[in-house]
């Protein structure tokens, strides 16, 4: 949770910042190398940095060793000051302004939009809330003056940055958070200053709390089993929601080899027993099609129906874009000569009224705080997520989501991710991942994954 103040400041004008025990002021690459190891807790290769300093360079023959030594001795003595929980770091940056919005209050700015980040070195470094810088404020009034001030011409940033972390959302990649930003104009006038504050992390127990809320939301409007039930009992469960599913895999009976299991409109078509000691998956659906997708997989059901191999999942609109439904796919593993819901994911359609962050966080509700969320762009073909047919990967980032995840990691591959094919970020492998995808024009399909 963010709490955030922001002022233009009157012309001529200016503010002073408050002083810090640990501030660092447009850095080097070199320390910035060093501050990321402290970050990952990890000791750099302090004689190879020694080596590029100039008194190593400029010594001679003669005295190179005594020079490396203290150049050695010098940085591990530095590398030991740095308080990474402490530090703050302002960074210079231009920024330009975008045209005025009455509706936003006020210009966009070039410095906090998605994906922004500071290339140090072989390192990226992201604003992680970025979006409460993204509008340097102002009313009608103040921007006409800023305008008559500066024209078009770039301002100055100076961007204070605290709690830099390792990205959990991207590879090889680190983020901040930005606590100040103070807007100059090329003679030095301040003419603006925002600000914000970062909550203190969730509890443990409160974090743990807010999951099983919204998990239980999650279980609820989807009309699924609570994780844990077993197969026996999850049937009952699926079939209440659901009036068509089917199970991905083969039961080999007296009369040959079938599907294991497949329920439409109130009829119990097959229902053997799955493999002991095989997890098998479940393909929930309002209605009947080409449908039923997994990897690796294909067969023809009854109906002409088939398991397709294309294994994108359900539908975005859930192969019925003029209703707002739901659907969902559940995975079953072995436990005590039975099976039990392990994993699941599926898509919760929401009636659009806003943007997708907006969306998913209003469905989130109180229990936000337990989500960390990052914008993305995803491979998923947008005509299609318009039509509402089979989801499929374009091969192009041109779907925006809004992606949030909550809990406890979990080992190992999620049961379904919309950014595998989404370059430059890692998947979200939390107890729960909410993806709000956009595109279509009267909803916005809510992808979760549990588990």
């Amino acid at each position: 949770m963010i709490s955030r103040t922001a002022l233009i400041l009157s012309f001529g004008a200016a503010m002073s910042s408050a002083a810090y025990a640990e501030t660092y002021s447009n850095p080097d690459p070199i320390w910035w190398g060093r501050f990321f190891n402290a970050v990952e807790s990890q000791q750099p290769d302090f004689e190879m940095i020694a080596k590029k300093d100039p008194a190593y360079i400029a010594a001679s023959e003669f005295d190179r060793d005594e020079v490396l030594t203290r150049l050695v001795a010098e940085l591990k003595q530095q590398q030991g000051r740095i308080d990474v929980g402490s530090a703050e770091i302002t960074v210079t940056i231009s920024a330009t302004l975008g045209d005025y919005s009455a509706q936003a209050g006020g210009f966009p700015s070039s410095v906090f939009v998605p994906n922004m980040h500071l290339p140090i070195g072989v390192q990226k470094l992201f604003f992680r809330n970025f979006h409460d810088f993204r509008i340097l404020s102002a009313t009608r009034d103040q921007g006409k003056a800023l305008r008559d001030r500066i024209g078009t011409r770039a301002l100055t940033a100076d961007v204070t940055l605290t709690n830099i972390q390792a990205s959990t959302t991207r590879p090889r990649a680190f983020e901040a958070f930005v606590s100040k930003v103070v807007y100059t104009a090329a003679d030095g006038l301040v003419v603006g200053e925002f600000t914000a504050t970062e909550a203190a992390p969730l509890p443990a127990s409160v974090a743990a709390d807010q999951v099983a809320t919204i998990r239980s939301k999650i279980i609820e409007m989807a009309g699924i089993p609570p994780l844990g039930t077993p197969w026996a009992d999850a049937r009952a469960i699926i079939q209440s929601s659901y009036p068509h599913s089917a199970s991905d895999t083969y039961a080999y009976t007296d009369k040959g080899k079938v599907i294991a299991y497949q329920y439409d409109n109130g009829t119990t078509v097959l229902d053997a027993p799955h493999e002991e000691n095989k997890a098998f998956r479940i393909y929930l659906q309002q209605t009947e099609g080409d449908w039923r997708t997994t990897r690796g997989f294909s067969v023809d059901l009854s109906a002409g129906n088939s398991v397709s191999v294309k294994g994108t999942g359900p539908g975005l609109a859930c192969y019925t874009p003029g209703v707002i439904d739901r659907c969902a796919v559940l995975e079953f593993s072995p436990a005590d000569g039975g099976h039990i819901l392990t994993r699941a994911y599926g898509v919760i359609e929401l009636e659009r009224s806003g943007t997708t962050r907006e969306a998913a966080e209003e469905f989130a509700g109180d229990n936000i705080a337990a989500f960390d969320a990052f914008g993305a762009q995803v491979d998923y073909d947008a005509d299609t997520l318009k039509t509402g047919v089979l989801a499929s990967y374009s091969g192009v980032r041109g779907v925006s989501a809004y992606v949030m995840g909550a809990g406890e990691d979990r080992e190992g591959a999620p049961l379904y991710d919309p950014l595998e094919n989404t370059t430059g970020l890692n998947s979200v492998t939390r107890e729960v991942a909410l993806f709000a995808i956009d595109g279509a024009p009267d909803r916005i399909p809510l992808l979760f994954v549990l588990q």
